[in-house]
Formats: C-alpha cells, structure tokens, sequence
C-alpha cells in the first residue's frame, strides 16, 4: 500500500480544511427544503391547516388513528414523507399529499435530518438561530 503525506502551515491547512466542508449541514439543506416544499404552511405551530407539530417528535412514541402507537424513527419519517396516509398521527385528517415521486432520496434525508434537529428546538426557533453540527 503506498500513501503521500503533505506538510501545510497551520494557516494552509486551515484553509484547506475550510475548503472542504459544505456550506450547509444536512439539517439546515433540510431545513431550507422543508420551507421550499410547503411543509412549513401546515406544520408550524401558526399554521392555519392543522398537522402534527414536528418539534421534538423524532425518537417519541406516537399514537396513531387505529389506536396503535408507533416511534418516530427515520422509517416512519420516511414513510411519513412518501405514503402520508398509511399511518394517520390520532386526532389528525389525512390531508398530506405524497411526496414521493416528487422528492429524491438526497432531499429525502435532508428532510429527515432536519425533523431529528428538531428534538432540541424550540417552536419557531430557525437552525441559523444556534450553532449546529456539521454533517
């Protein structure tokens, strides 16, 4: 196996390093889609069509129309996304259009990315408002 090693300045590696990280997280791409989608009309706490409230639902249980309950892991995000009316959240009317066909699987993990960082936000508090890990 053959490697090459190069030796920068602090400041070049600094610099190089910079270079290469994404303007974004995964979260804050995620988030900006959410809002270009419409997903931010109806599942905004000031929303006039009422949708279950995302903050803080990733990993909790949920209860469902059936009266089973399920947890709000990626699958069910995932399935939330692209077969909306499979699992209705209890109290709610199946109003979510699919998105599958309309998002890619790139934009699909964006999207979920962003519902995980919601666990530790507040309603109405934006990822550019705090500091965020990097993908």
């Amino acid at each position: 196996m053959v490697g090459r090693v190069v030796v920068m300045e602090p400041a070049e590696y600094e610099a190089w390093l910079a270079a290469g990280r994404p303007a974004n997280t995964l979260a804050q791409d995620g988030e900006r889609r959410f809002r270009e989608l419409g997903c931010s009309g109806c599942h905004v706490g000031s929303s006039v069509i009422r949708a279950p409230p995302l903050e803080g639902v990733y990993g909790k249980p949920v209860p469902l129309q059936t009266g089973q309950m399920v947890t709000a892991d990626e699958g069910y995000l995932r399935d939330s996304i692209l077969l909306p009316n499979a699992q209705i959240v209890a109290g709610y009317q199946p109003l979510m259009p699919s998105f599958q066909g309309h998002v890619t699987e790139e934009e699909l993990l964006e999207l979920i990315a962003y519902i995980k960082s919601l666990g530790t936000k507040q309603p109405g508090e934006t990822l550019g408002s705090r500091t965020e890990e990097t993908r």
